[in-house]
């Protein structure tokens, strides 16, 4: 099972990219609308790095069985899913 301290984590991690995602949205937006792409391909490939890198650390260094970090791993995965899922709400 996944402590109570590996969930609030992964849900600042997940609120804080989201929230880098609206607020970056909004400032391209605003100054240079034809970059919107390319901040987009940018914050993507950040997205997905930090995240892996997060399961990663995760599933190396605490993770204490294999059933635990399957469990991690799906969470994260689920947790991306409403993240963009409410994200891409809130910008369309």
């Amino acid at each position: 099972m996944v402590s109570s301290l590996t969930l609030i984590i992964c849900t600042l991690l997940f609120t804080a990219i989201g929230a880098i995602w609206i607020v970056g949205y909004n400032y391209v937006k605003k100054h240079c609308p034809a970059n919107l792409p390319q901040f987009y391909m940018i914050l993507a490939v950040a997205r997905i790095v930090s995240i892996l890198a997060f399961v990663g650390i995760y599933i190396l260094f605490i993770s204490k069985s294999a059933a635990e970090s399957r469990v991690f791993a799906l969470m994260v995965i689920l947790m991306y899913i409403v993240m963009m899922g409410v994200s891409l709400k809130i910008k369309h």
